[in-house]
């Protein structure tokens, strides 16, 4: 069976990137690590037959594209995108005269990356000049501070439950607001709402509504 590998230190975005892989390819066998050090443990392992690396940049262990080119020198860029929140010219430059799959920024609608990840699962380049559409300058999806709370501690791993009692809320409640939220931001599933608020900077993991740490 072949296996796609992400590398990807925050679990609710790296759930919400496999999930968007799975809707498509349900048989592929899809293996998260989380820093450097792990992505080339387990490729230097040989066990497995890789289709796929999708590498963030902002990882532990690695500096810009450290990883990156310690993966071209395994012989494995031409299956490895970046994925990454990362905007930055040059290193989007570097990935492409280095032969890797693609760039892909992580602050784009949910529809186009969907369309990156498709492209890249299928061996086409994908970088941001290439039709991948941003998210809209200047719309900023208006969520209350109420659906913040809830989508703070779902990204937290918080059952709709443990949510209930944490601020004193029926769970039918809870849903209500998670379900506000997913349409707000324009996404189906928690993890995807998590993604895109953390992308759009309207949350923090670990921190309150208003920015501060708890």
């Amino acid at each position: 069976m072949k296996s796609i590998l992400i590398v990807e230190d925050h679990p609710f975005v790296a759930k919400a990137t496999t999930e968007l892989i799975t809707q498509n390819h349900p048989a592929v066998d899809v293996v998260v690590v989380n820093s450097a050090q792990d992505a080339l443990r387990l490729l230097d392992r040989g066990e497995r037959d890789w289709k796929l690396i999708l590498l963030d940049l902002d990882i532990p262990d690695a500096i810009g594209l450290s990883l990156a080119m310690d993966i071209k020198a395994r012989g494995l860029h031409g299956i490895t995108c970046i994925l990454t929140g990362i905007e930055n010219k040059e290193y989007i430059a570097q990935a492409r005269a280095n032969g890797f799959l693609g760039y892909v920024l992580k602050a784009i609608a949910v529809g186009s990356l969907e369309i990156a990840l498709l492209k890249v699962l299928s061996g086409e380049r994908a970088f941001p000049d290439e039709g991948l559409e941003p998210l809209a300058a200047g719309v900023v999806p208006v969520l209350t501070r109420r659906q913040l709370e809830v989508i703070r501690l779902v990204g937290e791993g918080k059952t709709s439950k443990e949510i209930a009692k944490i601020l004193s809320l029926a769970p039918g409640t809870v849903n209500d607001h998670v379900e506000a939220a997913m349409a707000e931001l324009e996404v189906n599933s928690r993890a995807h709402a998590v993604q895109k608020a953390l992308q759009m900077g309207l949350l923090r993991i670990g921190n309150d509504a208003s920015g501060k740490k708890k």
